[in-house]
């Protein structure tokens, strides 16, 4: 089928007056800029044209749910879209862009569902209690990981494990083997070789029968097994396979859970040795260890630290018990140590907010954990049982309240067009 003028003509109109409105500033501007053109259009009779490299610019930037609906309007939008070098850039693109940012957890009182909201609407009207996107998934699951915007989850009654895709509202999904039947599991994670364009599965499982999963016998390998899963695009072609020995016992990690760092391939835990604290880091490309240092002169300052993600860096954050206050810190380039900086110090105090909310004490050896932080640098932390968003430019609190959500158990994740069918 041969486009014509009148069909780019209907194209355009639908992207930016008719189908979803823009939410960047970009393609706000230039949605004004098409309607000017159209106006125009109306009394002349001529429809106007896009080139092909502007509407790809146009389009990296727009939210993917909105791709998805905008796809079915244009033929050649619908093949650009799928395309995976145009999947890669997309998400390159939105990678710290709050308009792609969800927040995911299980539903209290519903151990087969789970629901996501918006962080960009939290960050945007923190005292309005918020609509949430519920998903059946038919079984309870654990998040195990995220990465890309696919989830890694765990059937905790099944025991197998599954892959998801929930940005289109649908849970798009495939299920793969599990080495956990019969093994209870301690340091994990999911992450991205870029190097072999590979996903992969860390894990590290302490075996409990004589026979593994594997097909070895436990009496001949240690207690302690590491091994990696390189998703394919099936069963038959994923895989298995025993790596060198995580060089650290589960007692001297802050957290099991190991933070992929986009564009470095890399997974990261925060472990505990004699002289002091240090990031201990996988290679998922070369499947190797490294570590990386702490911000001098901190290492042994840190109480209760969490590492955390922030707008694709890696971050620290830890409690300071001489001067009573919470401490964060980002690495800007992975790796250097003098890139460190520290973003803000967070005061312990009690809060007394606005009416909406009761009077409520943050205490900071209950559980703390950063989530992401804005473009005007409002930071988003979780608690046992709250919400939490801080602004260090003034200092004021706020308590967003999500129906539903077990605070303690929310997790980010990011949209993409990314399929697990890779």
């Amino acid at each position: 089928m041969v486009e014509t003028r009148e069909d780019n003509k209907i194209t355009i109109q639908s992207m930016f007056l008719g189908i979803l409105a823009p939410t960047t500033l970009f393609v706000d501007s230039f949605r004004n800029y098409i309607r000017s053109m159209l106006i125009v259009s109306n009394t002349t009779n001529e429809s106007p044209l896009l080139p092909d490299d502007l509407i790809t610019e146009i389009l990296l930037r727009v939210p993917v749910r909105s791709l998805l609906r905008w796809g079915l309007v244009c033929k050649s939008w619908e093949t650009l879209i799928s395309n995976p070098q145009f999947v890669k850039q997309h998400y390159l693109a939105t990678s710290t862009n709050m308009t792609h940012q969800q927040l995911i957890c299980p539903i209290l009182g519903e151990p087969f569902k789970m629901a996501s909201c918006s962080v960009e609407h939290i960050f945007r009207y923190p005292p309005t209690p918020f609509n949430v996107t519920c998903f059946d998934m038919g079984d309870k699951f654990h998040i195990l990981g995220s990465c890309h915007g696919l989830l890694w989850l765990f059937s905790v009654g099944l025991r197998y494990m599954k892959l998801c895709n929930l940005t289109m509202g649908t849970i798009t999904s495939k299920t793969f083997p599990s080495p956990i039947l019969r093994y209870s599991a301690t340091f994990r994670g999911f992450g991205y070789d870029h190097l072999n364009d590979k996903y992969k599965l860390f894990l590290v499982v302490d075996s409990e029968t004589e026979t593994s999963a594997f097909g070895t016998n436990a009496e001949e390998n240690p207690r302690k097994m590491t091994n990696i899963f390189t998703f394919g695009t099936n069963a038959k072609a994923s895989s298995w396979k025993v790596i060198q020995d995580f060089p650290c016992d589960a007692d001297a990690a802050s957290d099991f859970y190991g933070k992929f760092v986009s564009g470095t391939g890399t997974l990261n835990w925060l472990v505990e040795k004699k002289e002091s604290d240090v990031i201990l880091s996988f290679d998922l490309a070369s499947e190797t260890y490294g570590e990386v240092l702490l911000p001098d002169g901190v290492g042994n300052m840190i109480t209760i630290p969490q590492l955390v993600i922030l707008s694709n860096c890696l971050g620290v954050s830890f409690f300071d018990s001489e001067k009573d206050h919470l401490v964060l810190w980002q690495m800007k380039e992975y790796g250097v140590q003098h890139s460190w900086t520290r973003l803000m110090v967070i005061p312990y105090f009690r809060l007394t907010l606005s009416p909406h909310h009761e009077d409520y004490n943050l205490n900071w050896f209950d559980f703390v954990v950063p989530l992401c932080i804005s473009e005007d640098g409002v930071l988003m932390l979780k608690t046992k049982s709250k919400l939490v968003l801080y602004n260090p430019h003034d200092g004021s609190w706020d308590l967003p309240i999500i129906d539903g959500f077990i605070y303690k158990k929310i997790q980010t994740y990011h949209q993409s067009l990314v399929s697990v069918l890779f």
